[in-house]
């Protein structure tokens, strides 16, 4: 009897481990672009060069017009892989405002975009939400001459909506290109691997009860 209790004890706990969200896997951030990224996520670019201005493009809404630049004719320089995904973009030029927001439709838990201030190294905010949920503030310093890093995430536990990005640095301008967004499914958590386990451990103790 007092068997048989320890495995009923042992079954519930994985249970209840499994379904526990494992907080400490609910994002990735991704600091280059890689094979994978670029296989998990579809590059919506940066517009057309035309210096024309767009308010959205594929599944991203932005909160105000961007200019259509292209390196190196409208914008003059960008970064080379690996830290980027190209050193000719077509970029979008936020002109002359200091702050972005992207928002996204649809299903996707991975988004990035490169990034490039004007005339100055500056410090640069991106925060990634779900809903009215922070999700994470990824903050790097970015080199305006040939510089341009990229920005992105996964959140393995739920969808991307918005990215608010801030230039916190005098208020300048920005670039934005290889605007990207997917959906992966994510590997499993921490404690839901854990879960598995105490149920394995369940069933070998049940086994040798009933031998």
């Amino acid at each position: 009897m007092q068997k048989t209790s320890i495995i009923t004890l042992i079954a519930l706990g994985a249970l209840v481990a499994m379904s526990v969200p494992a907080h400490a896997d609910s994002f990735v951030t991704i600091s280059q672009p890689t094979t994978a990224y670029n296989s998990e996520t579809t590059d919506y670019g940066g517009g057309n060069g035309s210096i024309g201005t767009i308010n959205s493009l594929g599944p991203f809404s932005f909160s105000s017009a961007l200019t259509e630049d292209s390196v190196p004719t409208s914008w003059s320089t960008w970064n080379t892989p690996p830290a980027v995904d190209s050193s000719t973009p077509d970029v979008l030029w936020t002109g002359g405002s200091s702050t972005l927001t992207l928002t996204i439709s649809g299903t996707h838990n991975v988004v990035g975009f490169e990034l490039e201030p004007d005339f100055s190294n500056d410090s640069v905010t991106a925060t990634f939400y779900d809903g009215a949920t922070v999700i994470d503030a990824l903050n790097q310093t970015v080199d305006w001459n040939g510089g341009a890093l990229l920005f992105a995430l996964q959140d393995t536990s739920g969808d991307i909506t918005k990215v608010v990005i801030t230039d916190n640095t005098g208020g300048d301008s920005f670039a934005i290109a290889q605007v990207s967004a997917g959906n992966v499914t994510p590997e499993p958590g921490t404690l839901s691997l854990l879960g598995l386990g105490m149920l394995a451990l369940a069933k070998r103790a049940y086994r040798r009860v009933k031998a």
